[in-house]
C-alpha cells in the first residue's frame, strides 16, 4: 500500500502572483472587460499599461486586421492612456484597451520597439532613417513611398514640437502636443518675429 503525502497548502498570497503576458493578451483579444477584476492585487500591480499597449497594437495576421489593431489601439487607448488623471485608474486603462480590440479571438501579438524615449520627450531630434525603420516594423506590407511620406511627416512634426519646446521650456509635453495641433505655421513664424528671432 502506497501512502500519499498530503499536498503542502499554498499560501493564497503567494499563489498566482505572476501575470502571464499571453493570458492578458488573450483576454484583450476576447474583449474580456472583467479580466482585470479577477486578477489578484499582486497581479494588478504587475499590470503595466505602457508595455501592454505595445504588445496589443501589433499582430501578425491579415493586413486589414493588423491595421485595425494599430489604428484602434491608437484611437481608443493610446490617445488617452497616459493622461495624468487616467493614469491613476488602471481598471479604466484596461477597459480602454479592451475597447480597442475587435474581439475577433486570440491573435499572435509581436513586440514592436518604441520610438526612442528621447525623441518622444523632445530631448533630441528624430532621425529620418530611424523613423523609417520604425514604421517598416509596424507596417511591413506598406509601400516604401508611403513609409517615406509618413516618416517625413513625423520628422517634420517632431521638429516643430522641438521648436515649440524651445520657445516654451516650462510647458508640459501634453501642452506642447495641443499647441502643435492648434497653432498654424504662420502664427508660429509671427510669434518668432515678435520675439526678434
Amino acid at each position: 500500500m502506497v501512502t500519499r503525502k498530503a499536498a503542502t497548502p499554498v499560501d493564497e498570497k503567494f499563489d498566482k502572483q505572476d501575470l502571464d503576458l499571453f493570458e492578458v493578451l488573450a483576454a484583450l483579444d476576447k474583449k474580456d472587460y472583467d479580466f482585470y477584476d479577477r486578477l489578484s492585487p499582486e497581479q494588478q500591480k504587475k499590470f503595466v499599461p505602457f508595455t501592454m499597449i505595445q504588445w496589443l497594437s501589433a499582430i501578425k495576421g491579415s493586413e486589414g486586421l493588423s491595421r485595425y489593431y494599430v489604428m484602434s489601439t491608437a484611437e481608443y487607448a493610446n490617445k488617452y492612456l497616459f493622461n495624468e488623471n487616467i493614469q491613476k485608474h488602471p481598471k479604466l486603462q484596461w477597459l480602454m484597451m479592451c475597447a480597442s480590440s475587435p474581439g475577433s479571438g486570440k491573435q499572435f501579438h509581436q513586440w514592436i520597439p518604441n520610438i526612442s524615449p528621447k525623441v518622444s520627450k523632445l530631448q533630441i531630434a528624430a532621425k529620418l532613417k530611424d523613423i523609417k525603420e520604425y514604421y517598416k516594423k509596424i507596417y511591413p506590407r506598406a509601400d516604401s513611398d508611403d513609409i517615406d511620406a509618413v516618416s517625413e511627416a513625423f520628422v517634420g512634426n517632431q521638429k516643430r514640437k522641438l521648436k515649440l519646446a524651445e520657445l516654451f521650456p516650462n510647458m508640459k509635453l501634453t501642452d506642447i502636443e495641443t499647441l502643435n495641433e492648434t497653432i498654424t505655421e504662420e502664427q508660429l513664424k509671427q510669434y518668432e518675429r515678435d520675439l526678434g528671432n
